[in-house]
Order: C-alpha cells, then structure tokens, then sequence
C-alpha cells in the first residue's frame, strides 16, 4: 500500500478519534440507553451515550440512582488521583449519605473502582466483568452482590493488593451537579502524553514520506 499525504491525514483522523473526549468541569454528560450486556436484570457498563456532545462511554459507579435512556444532566468532574479532593463526588460529600462508603476514605474508594474497570476492560469474560460490576454495585449500596459476599471480598482484596502499582491517570469521576439528577459514571481519558506521542508519531512519517517523495 502506497502512503500518501493524504492517506497519513487519513489515519491520523481515525487514531485522534479513537480517543475519549477529556472531561472538563461542569461536563454535559448524555445516556443514549445501551449497555455492553445484562445480567441479574441490570445492564453491565460500559454504557452508551455523549460527553460534551462526544461519543463517550461511561462506567457506572452508583447503585442508588435509576435513569434511562435519553437522560441528560450536568456533571462536576473529579480527576483520580492519590490524594486528591473528592468533595464534589457522592462517596466524598458530607452531606450525601446515601452511600456506606466513609468519607475520609473516598480517594482509596475511587482509586479501587479505578483499577477494578482497568480489570474490567482486559478481558472478555462476560462473568468476570459482571462480578466486577457487582462488586463496585455493592460498594456503592447495591444491597447485596449476586455472586456472594465471597466474590466481593475476591474483588476488593485483589485490588486492594495492586493498588500500590496501580496508576489512576486518565480516569475521572462525572458526578450529576448539586440539585441534578443523574447517575455517577467514571469514564477513561487519554493521557496527554499518550496524544503527544501519538502527534508525534504521526508527524515524523508525515516527515519521512515528504523527504522520499522529494527525492523520487
């Protein structure tokens, strides 16, 4: 296959749009209804839908608050990170109890929910990744895993174990503003390193065919 100017755009174009939209504060979060697939009556993330009027897909965190499709709020976004403030998330704010996770520990709370989708998003194991799910279902007052106490304990304690080397970059919290009803997602965004490198990648082939086609 002969690699025009053209045909590098072209590529370019495709692996740009590959990546998730970043969040950005007070972030327009879409559900456009679907969802990779059911289990135990309930549809397994990631779920379908727009962030910002992007296509997005979003990772659900909270058990407590029903919506469906076509729903649309605004979202404060938290980055997760060791150490961070999670004041404006469910799990961190004070003044909203709806969940049995302790406030003083919401960055440990989000950093295990983080690796667990990490877990989830490396295999294909549709039980796996339900038992995933469940697990952080449970966390966030889900009531009872269908798996077993036995599977949650598994869960939260391979995490617990890997979170020491576990890097959290590129994923954020969409929490529904204060006084909007919605459902709180995480979803996963590309490093700006990782677009750097990819930019630079693709400007050094740009590069490389220019010099070959000045010299033919």
């Amino acid at each position: 296959m002969k690699l025009t100017v053209r045909t590098l755009f072209f590529f370019a174009a495709i692996a740009l749009a590959s990546f998730a939209p970043s969040a950005l504060a007070d972030s327009a979060v879409y559900f456009d209804g679907s969802y990779a697939f059911g289990n135990n009556g309930y549809g397994i993330p990631p779920y379908g839908g727009t962030l910002d009027l992007q296509p997005a897909q979003f990772y659900c965190v909270d058990f407590s608050h029903d919506i469906t499709a076509g729903m649309s709020w605004s979202a404060a976004v938290t980055p997760v990170t060791v150490g961070g403030d999670y004041s404006a998330t469910f799990l961190g704010n004070s003044s909203s109890p709806t969940y049995a996770g302790s406030n003083a520990n919401a960055g440990n709370d989000y950093l295990l929910f983080a690796y667990i989708l990490t877990e989830m998003g490396q295999t294909t194991d549709q039980t796996t990744q339900a038992e995933d799910q469940w697990a952080i279902w449970s966390f966030t007052d889900g009531g009872y895993d269908p798996y077993g106490s036995a599977n949650l304990a598994s869960v939260l304690s391979n995490a617990e174990s890997n979170l020491s080397s576990f890097n959290p970059a590129g994923w954020e919290i969409l929490t529904p503003d204060d006084g909007t009803y919605g459902q709180e997602f995480m979803i996963n965004t590309p490093e700006p390193s990782s677009v750097l490198l990819l930019a630079l990648g693709l400007g050094a082939l740009f590069v490389l065919k220019r010099r070959q086609a000045l010299q033919n």
